[in-house]
């Protein structure tokens, strides 16, 4: 289980939380096997960090949600912000309006800045929201990523759209081992998770974390 555990991620479970919902939220991590990373807003990194950093779980924190829609300078402060605070990950917005627009210069652009802003102090996942792409687009969109130095990819936010197996495969496919894959939206169970596993996602994000945790300590007892 430890083993699975450590390719699982999630977000605080409301935005609309207190500090106090999220602290008993954060702590109930230490009956299960750590996890690889919880996501919180900004001002909450620094005491996640406090209550998860003994479990050994990481912080990570979300920015341009959920498609890119500020600007490059905009990523770049959150990029630099989450380095200050201590984040070891952020998930950001590609520039969905531009990857729609077919304008794909402007795409490498967003991303090679952020990839310069993220250096070697914060690993950075880039969402392209594969979901709501053509294969055409996402293929384009990951051409125009690689060349910028993206390393990792978040297929999706999870604000309804959910990834599928054969988003996975098309990346693994065409590109290979170029990018470590993120997969989120729509994985509610073990199976759903495995089903993305068994065709190369690294790493998988997913809300009903507990439920999924208990599934698999249920199978293994």
């Amino acid at each position: 289980m430890g083993q699975f555990a450590k390719r699982m991620m999630t977000a605080v479970f409301s935005p609309a939380a207190t500090e106090e919902e999220a602290q008993e939220f954060l702590r109930r991590f230490g009956e299960f096997p750590a996890i690889d990373a919880i996501f919180v807003d900004q001002p909450w990194v620094e005491l996640a960090t406090e209550i998860l950093d003994p479990m050994g779980i990481g912080v990570g924190i979300e920015a341009a949600y959920p498609i890119g829609t500020t600007s490059t300078e905009a990523k770049i402060a959150a990029i630099e912000e989450g380095i200050r605070r201590g984040a070891i990950e952020i998930d950001i917005g590609g520039c969905f309006a531009a990857i729609v627009s077919g304008d794909y210069a402007a795409v490498k652009a967003d991303a090679r800045a952020m990839v310069e802003a993220a250096g070697e102090d914060i690993r950075m996942m880039v969402l392209p929201e594969t979901a709501i792409l053509s294969n055409d687009q996402k293929l384009r969109t990951l051409e125009a990523y690689a060349d910028a130095g993206v390393r990792g990819i978040k297929t999706s936010s999870g604000y309804g759209w959910n990834t599928q197996p054969e988003d996975v495969v098309l990346v693994r496919r065409a590109f290979r081992d170029t990018f470590q894959i993120d997969v989120s939206g729509g994985v509610r169970s073990f199976e759903d998770a495995m089903a993305h596993f068994e065709v190369g996602a690294d790493k998988i994000h997913a809300s009903p974390i507990f439920r999924i945790l208990e599934e698999v300590e249920g199978g293994l007892s």
